[in-house]
């Protein structure tokens, strides 16, 4: 039944583009954005533990909303989870320019960017 439905015909989104540029426009975007959110979670983090804590560590990873903070020492890593994890996963949580962190997890590495 040509014609009977408005919409039929009609693209959405306008002109049809190739599947490539598509492609290598998300990859662009994504790319340049990961810099900004790193950033961004780093500030968070450094809001919710504190200018001392934040000097002993910093972010390693953000995926499926665990945070990954990287320690300077095993003692510290038993500190942050046995007493401070969770205060400092709600203060995360409060923080309404954060992004949704559910679960923060400590891990002794470098705390050198």
């Amino acid at each position: 039944m040509s014609g009977s439905d408005p919409k039929e015909g009609k693209r959405r989104g306008g002109a049809p583009r190739r599947l490539g540029d598509i492609l290598s426009s998300v990859l662009q975007k994504r790319a340049w954005a990961r810099p900004m959110m790193a950033a961004g979670l780093q500030e968070a983090w450094e809001r919710a533990a504190g200018t001392r804590l934040a000097g002993r560590t910093r972010v390693a990873q953000f995926r499926d909303g665990i945070l990954t903070i990287e320690v300077a020492s095993s003692t510290l890593r038993y500190e942050l989870e046995a007493f401070s994890g969770a205060g400092l996963l709600a203060r995360l949580q409060q923080d309404p320019a954060a992004p949704r962190v559910t679960r923060l997890q400590f891990r002794v590495g470098s705390t050198t960017a």
